[in-house]
């Protein structure tokens, strides 16, 4: 099944998707999440599908999570559909075809009965699917963080473990960004607060020199993250929605405006090197810098591999 291969690609299905809901008019309304309120209000339940947040709303019943059919998209190469004639979901993964019925535990692979733990549901026309009978039926796996009232549907991908632990720096940071994301804010997550469109959007990862298990994300100059690794995971610690306003983050001296908002525990990187990646559509390369605290020490710009981010930086050990 397949992982997405950047973060740009997520965000543009995601800016897809959402162009495609307004437009439709009848399908519910998308998640929303407030900035300035997240840590003080209760988090509406969401849920991510290999790192791609859901699009349409999650709905709970009965204490079961329930998604729409269509995030499939993001587990894989599914096909699907309902029949409204027959009242029958269809999904198709190439080599296994399932069909299922609202509100019937019974779901048929390849023609064989199998049972489900929840029956799928109808909500406003919409066939929903619950969380945990998806991990049962597709193998992929199910994790639920109460606190960020998060679900978390992934599947793992052996290749991109292999080559996160490869020697090859450039190969095993490549991998670092494709592995599951889970977030440990313990709230929910902070939100970019004015997205930029296909053309100007940007996304920059920056890596300790040297190093591959923990990286910052600068979303469209608005929304910094950071994860680390471990146990083929990457978990977020913290984020901060930045201003126009030049400023400082604590000792962040990559960032140079100040913070109006945060989550989680404030990394440090005090001492620290840094190489960050920016990739350009337009130019189909990857400009790189390292940086310190005294500023840039040195720049450049390299056509990465088809589908990649990340460059070998000339002289990094």
């Amino acid at each position: 099944m397949k992982m997405y291969n950047s973060a740009w690609q997520l965000k543009t299905w995601k800016m897809i998707l959402a162009a495609s809901i307004l437009t439709a008019g009848t399908a519910p309304a998308l998640l929303s999440s407030t900035v300035a309120e997240a840590a003080a209000t209760e988090p509406k339940p969401t849920a991510y599908i290999n790192n791609v947040q859901a699009q349409y709303e999650v709905v709970i019943r009965q204490g079961t999570m329930y998604v729409a059919l269509t995030e499939l998209q993001f587990l894989g190469n599914y096909t699907f559909g309902y029949n409204n004639k027959t009242k029958e979901i269809s999904i198709s993964t190439g080599s296994d075809n399932y069909v299922l019925k609202p509100n019937s535990k019974t779901m048929k692979k390849n023609d064989q009965n199998a049972t489900l733990s929840s029956a799928p549901i109808l909500v406003n026309g919409k066939a929903m699917l619950p969380l945990r009978a998806i991990g049962e039926a597709f193998g992929t796996k199910v994790q639920w963080n109460q606190k960020a009232k998060e679900a978390y549907i992934y599947t793992t991908d052996a290749t991109i473990v292999k080559e996160y632990n490869s020697s090859d720096l450039t190969v095993a940071r490549e991998a670092a960004l494709h592995l599951p994301r889970f977030s440990e804010l313990g709230q929910t997550r902070l939100d970019i607060r004015n997205p930029l469109g296909p053309v100007d959007s940007s996304i920059k990862y920056i890596f300790e020199q040297g190093k591959k298990d923990r990286f910052f994300v600068v979303e469209d100059n608005d929304l910094v993250s950071y994860y680390v690794l471990k146990n083929g995971s990457a978990l977020l610690q913290w984020q901060a929605n930045i201003s126009n306003n030049a400023g400082t983050i604590g000792d962040l001296f990559f960032i140079k405006t100040k913070a109006v908002a945060e989550a989680g525990t404030r990394p440090s990187v005090a001492g620290q090197t840094l190489v960050s990646f920016k990739y350009s559509r337009m130019l189909e390369e990857t400009s790189y810098e390292v940086i310190n605290k005294l500023g840039s020490t040195d720049t450049g710009s390299v056509a990465p591999e088809h589908g990649k981010v990340i460059v070998e930086v000339p002289g990094e050990k």
